[in-house]
């Protein structure tokens, strides 16, 4: 389906608002990754869809809210000796990760209204914002769902729940990405290619990357980057001791932090070295057709999130290293979206 509704004076503005929404999530996505390497997630003990806007303004409000915070696992088991000023500090990287998620809610609302009534969207707008608002409301359920869990008996939250609050995120800003480039080049493109085509390639390249941020999940959630600081080795050993418990089964896949770390490191390694062959190849056969700036784009940004990688392996999850880690692989799931999209464009 093509864009042949929408016309050309109000393009811009739709344009505009379709990128604003797309890094806005970007953003919080990075936010949200801080929110985490800061151990702040679980500072607000209460979920105020609409009153939790407001911090505390005086004394009163921090001990009250402080006085919450001490009841939880979190302060009892971990950080009982933490003083009010050192509280404020991981309310507020809290606080500003809903805050922010609640704008994105209005900077989705509001226009889309604006731009309904005024009937500057067509029937693809529609039917891709309706997915995307369930998946944002979903999202926000799942976040408070994520921190109930370790608000009760364990004082870190599910990697099961935080994964899977990491997926509906990375889901939420590609389905932006690939409306941003469909709108941007008026062509709506059908995502999943053949598996006879040569675009499929680039989709196999995505899927790896998509996979490798998902087992990141586990890494965070599980605290399991700080299990093994060597790289390629894993104390001394390739395939490490105790990277199989009897006990657990199948869940060492997602419960066992030897496994976690080893399935991450090696997930990513597979992905840099498919990929980067892929687009080296490209060079040299551009069976399929991208041009030479596209494909060094994500060479660059693949040997740098590589390295990322490692270096936050070396640094026992060091914020920045880890930041920029997960920062990278955002920016490299969106060269790869757009290097796909290009390549169905130049193949039809």
């Amino acid at each position: 389906m093509q864009f042949t509704e929408i016309k050309q004076n109000y393009y811009g503005s739709v344009m505009l608002w379709l990128i604003l929404l797309t890094i806005m999530v970007f953003l919080i996505i990075i936010i949200g990754g801080l929110t985490r390497l800061t151990d702040s997630g679980l500072s607000m003990v209460d979920w105020q869809p609409l009153l939790g806007t407001i911090p505390p303004l005086n004394y009163s409000q921090w001990m009250e809210v402080f006085d919450k915070y001490k009841l939880t696992p979190e302060f009892i088991y971990v950080n009982k000796n933490m003083e009010l000023e050192e509280f404020k500090f991981i309310f507020w990287w809290e606080w500003f990760h809903r805050f922010f998620a609640r704008l994105i809610g209005i900077v989705f609302v509001f226009p889309f209204i604006y731009f309904f009534l005024k009937k500057y969207l067509n029937k693809f707008f529609y039917k891709r914002f309706t997915i995307l608002f369930c998946l944002g409301l979903l999202q926000a359920f799942v976040g408070w769902w994520m921190v109930k869990s370790g608000l009760v008996n364990d004082p870190y939250v599910s990697q099961y729940r935080l994964t899977f609050h990491l997926m509906n995120a990375v889901i939420i800003y590609c389905l932006l990405v690939w409306t941003c480039i469909e709108y941007y080049f008026f062509k709506n493109m059908r995502f999943i290619s053949s598996f006879n085509s040569k675009e499929f390639w680039i989709f196999l390249c995505i899927s790896l990357v998509f996979l490798t941020i998902l087992s990141g999940g586990f890494m965070a959630g599980s605290h399991a980057g700080q299990s093994f600081n060597t790289y390629p080795l894993m104390n001394g050993k390739i395939i490490p001791d105790d990277i199989y418990l009897v006990d657990l089964g199948i869940l060492n896949i997602f419960e066992n932090v030897v496994t976690i770390n080893f399935n991450h490191r090696w997930l990513g390694t597979l992905t840099f070295i498919f990929t980067f062959s892929l687009f080296s190849y490209l060079i040299f056969n551009n069976f399929i057709k991208l041009s030479n700036k596209i494909i060094v784009i994500v060479l660059v940004v693949l040997t740098f999130q590589f390295t990322l990688g490692i270096m936050a392996l070396l640094s026992n999850v060091a914020i920045q290293y880890g930041s920029l880690h997960q920062t990278n692989s955002i920016v490299l799931l969106t060269v790869l979206l757009f290097a796909y999209f290009k390549s169905k464009l130049n193949a039809g």
